[in-house]
């Protein structure tokens, strides 16, 4: 290990010089000149070179520099330059620009054929052309803890490359490749390990952590029963803070994790030095090979013992830190982050009431109209449900509702209000129903509404999305509207009808249950129009928890049950490296199903808890998400979103989940 004083960086790998920068763009240009290169390869080249020797200084797998020092052991001097470029257009991967790996290594072929039989040139491309190049996944899904957390293997990473670089050197020296790549193999996993620990402590500018990304290195902890816990919990959330990022490291410094890298490493390298000792040494040019592959593969294991000392160091400073305060000030505990969370978010829509910025507003008309139409009672009652589910919050929410079912006249429950071009909905129709259930008021008024339903259920008692007729005759005397068959409108029907007057309703319920059933598949809930998978999803669940409790003997309960089971497993699976579920909207939706269940996983909702606390902003709110579609300006479609109603359906997903932790097995009411 050497420390460059100009640019303070550790230089981590062996065999750099400081001219092989110099010497590989000089073989750029008169590759350039000489026709084998083209113009337009002009910008990559300069990134995949620099990227070649390390740049920044320490910081790379310098492919291109190890190219000239091996060509140097095999008496190849003259290919160095061309083998250089040729390995560093190979292993160019995500540099901006370049082109795709078949053509890089079909480029590097063509380079090499210039010093080596152009058949077996041809031959070391369709073997390369098997291998992937390194790739690593940013924030995939993690299913949980042990062997199969982390799909994919650490030790096929970056395996594309350093078997272009053995091979290639073993080809223009004319040796048999088979040996070569044996060992490229057996020290591929090694080094994506290495890089893994140069990238993690050495390089800040590395969005390993920030990603987040599952480098090889982090696959190998998440594969520990014991380890990928609390690496999972620390991953979640944000990761760019100084303060995550410390706490991240002073992880993966403590021993058992220390315990893991070694042993691997060791395992790795000791394949990596088999592979090297039977390594074919009749020729000086295998001689040659086969004694850099041991001296390679004992400066890994030295890099090894470096980073070892440099978290064992770390580790100590740690536990020194231990010493003082138990927490430092202002740190609160996990609870605590939870419930300040909590109630800043009820602040801000307890504040933000009656919510205008979340309203449909629709300056241009819709759909050509005249008028501008407002769409405010859906948005607030939404709002005032979530509210009231979450419990205390410091206001009579309950007379809130009640106020605003008063607004709505007589059989005109409509998105819009007045604005009559679009008919009555089901959707409008289910929110008010479940306030009405929830506070007794203005049931006489929702009876008028519910006629307006009955008067539009087909002859099958499937009831549409849109309410063309009513007792008196048309509802609207404008044009069809698409969607009259959504999934997603259906079960928050069936939400509202079960919550208003499930004997009542029984016939109608089971017809529409059917209806939703038969759109039921393993890929989750068919026919949604106006909503995303994920919101469909939770919509189900609500329901299959109301069809359970109030469905008495329901005549799908079986079925039922086993969409339900599916769905909740399909949701719960799909959780990412940073503990949430794609953005903190379906986040919360996965966490309130996450809920529903008769035993959560303690990590998962303390993972998407803390994702979705440190994905809230200052004032308690999130940003917005698009919930539905809206008919947007001259003639588009789009989606309707606003802070508070995306704030309402995080808290009340992040409420739901928390006070199911708090309460451990018992489900929330």
């Amino acid at each position: 290990m050497t420390l460059s004083p100009a640019s303070g960086a550790t230089d981590v790998w062996p065999w750099i010089e400081p001219d092989d920068r110099v010497v590989c763009e000089r073989s750029w240009s008169a590759l350039l000149s000489a026709g084998a290169l083209r113009r337009g390869d002009t910008a990559w080249g300069a990134l995949a070179l620099a990227r070649g020797v390390g740049a920044p200084p320490g910081h790379r797998i310098p492919w291109a520099s190890w190219a000239l020092r091996l060509c140097g052991r095999v008496s190849s001097l003259a290919a160095a330059g061309d083998v250089a470029v040729a390995i560093a257009a190979a292993a160019a991967g995500g540099v901006e620009g370049a082109p795709d790996a078949l053509a890089r290594g079909a480029l590097a072929a063509r380079l090499l054929a210039r010093h080596a039989d152009e058949a077996r040139a041809r031959r070391w491309l369709l073997d390369l052309a098997e291998l992937a190049e390194a790739s690593w996944r940013r924030n995939p899904v993690v299913a949980g803890a042990g062997p199969d957390a982390a799909a994919g293997r650490a030790d096929a990473a970056a395996s594309r490359e350093v078997v272009a670089l053995w091979t290639a050197i073993a080809l223009v020296a004319g040796d048999d490749l088979a040996p070569a790549r044996r060992f490229a193999e057996a020290v591929a996993e090694p080094l994506a390990l290495l890089d893994g620990l140069v990238r993690l402590w050495l390089d800040p500018a590395a969005p390993d952590l920030a990603a987040p990304t599952l480098t090889p290195l982090l696959a190998l902890w998440l594969r520990g029963a014991d380890l990928a816990p609390p690496l999972l919990r620390a991953l979640s959330g944000e990761r760019a803070s100084p303060v995550r990022r410390r706490e991240i490291h002073g992880l993966l410094a403590t021993r058992p994790y220390r315990a893991a890298l070694a042993a691997r490493m060791r395992g790795t390298l000791a394949s990596a030095r088999e592979a090297a000792a039977s390594s074919p040494r009749s020729r000086p040019t295998e001689r040659g090979l086969a004694e850099a592959q041991r001296e390679l593969v004992d400066a890994l294991g030295e890099r090894l013992r470096f980073f070892e000392g440099l978290m064992s160091f770390r580790d100590l400073l740690d536990a020194g830190a231990a010493l003082g305060p138990s927490r430092p000030q202002g740190d609160r505990a996990p609870r605590e982050d939870a419930s300040a969370d909590l109630q800043a978010a009820v602040a801000f829509l307890v504040e933000a009431a009656p919510w205008s910025e979340s309203w449909e507003v629709q300056r241009f008309g819709v759909l050509g109209s005249r008028e501008r139409p407002i769409g405010h009672w859906f948005v607030r009652a939404t709002i005032l449900k979530a509210l009231i589910e979450i419990g205390e919050v410091g206001r009579d929410v309950r007379a809130d509702a009640a106020a605003l079912l008063d607004e709505i006249p007589a059989g005109e429950l409509r998105y819009f209000g007045a604005f009559r071009d679009l008919p009555p909905d089901a959707d409008d129709l289910s929110i008010m129903l479940e306030l009405v259930a929830e506070t007794g008021a203005a049931r006489d008024r929702a009876e008028t509404w519910v006629e307006v339903m009955l008067t539009n259920v087909g002859e099958d008692g499937v009831v549409p999305t849109w309410f063309y007729r009513g007792p008196a005759g048309p509802t609207t005397p404008g044009a069809a509207w698409a969607g009259d068959d959504c999934a997603a409108v259906r079960l928050n029907l069936l939400a509202g009808l079960l919550s208003f007057d499930a004997e009542r309703f029984a016939r109608l319920i089971d017809a529409n249950v059917r209806r939703v059933l038969d759109g039921a598949s393993e890929g989750g809930i068919e026919g949604a129009c106006f909503y995303d998978a994920s919101y469909t999803d939770l919509a189900f669940l609500r329901f299959a928890r109301l069809y359970r409790e109030r469905a008495g003997e329901a005549r799908w309960a079986t079925e039922v049950a086993a969409v339900e089971a599916a769905t909740l497993s399909r949701m719960l699976g799909a959780q990412r490296l940073d503990g949430g579920f794609g953005t903190p909207l379906r986040t919360a939706a996965c966490l309130e199903g996450a809920a529903m269940t008769s035993s959560p996983d303690p990590l998962m909702v303390e993972r998407g808890l803390r994702y979705l606390g440190e994905h809230q902003l200052v004032d308690g709110s999130w940003p917005a998400e698009p919930l539905y579609r809206v008919p947007m300006k001259h003639g588009r479609e789009g989606h309707h979103h606003g802070r508070a109603l995306t704030t309402a359906l995080c808290a009340r997903g992040f409420a739901a989940a928390w006070s199911r932790r708090r309460r451990g097995g018992e489900r929330r009411a």
